[in-house]
């Protein structure tokens, strides 16, 4: 990760972390990463939380955002 923020690496990165490093050039833009299974787990007492479900919520968008890049 060092070398590819300095500019002498190359290296396959997760799009968040790509978004935000703007000076760095996609070499291979066909290509694309596997799918990454994610999980938002809590304690089951917490299933009606007001708390829980608006961070789900947050989460869900984010990650909406993120596919519409």
């Amino acid at each position: 990760f060092k070398a590819v923020m300095a500019g002498v690496g190359l290296a396959a990165l997760p799009e968040y972390i790509s978004q935000e490093a703007n000076h760095l050039v996609e070499v291979l833009p066909e290509l694309e990463g596997p799918p990454i299974e994610a999980y938002f787990v809590y304690p089951e007492e917490l299933k009606n939380s007001k708390r829980i479900a608006v961070f789900r919520d947050f989460l869900l968008r984010k990650i909406a955002e993120m596919g519409k890049g």
